[in-house]
């Protein structure tokens, strides 16, 4: 399973600081994690837009086209772009 880590706002916002995820074959990469996880509805398609997210795969920040697997541990927060 894939560890995703929430920090600062988009933590508060999506009410949880972290989550182990199975991911679907489907998600390749870090822009298909953001759309997996917007169909979750409510407030997830308000803050997990691509342009404004940042993230790191296993401690490195990477850009959203960084490939990954249900190893990794992933970190998603929000911008300051």
């Amino acid at each position: 399973m894939a560890r995703i880590l929430y920090f600062s706002t988009l933590a508060e916002r999506l009410g949880k600081t972290a989550e182990e995820l199975n991911l679907p074959p489907s998600v390749q990469d870090l822009r298909g994690l953001l759309a997996f996880l917007r169909q979750r509805g409510e407030e997830w398609p308000v803050y997990l837009i691509d342009d404004k997210i940042q993230a790191t795969v296993n401690k490195n920040f990477v850009e959203l086209n960084a490939g990954i697997n249900d190893q990794d541990e992933i970190g998603l927060m929000l911008s300051r772009r």
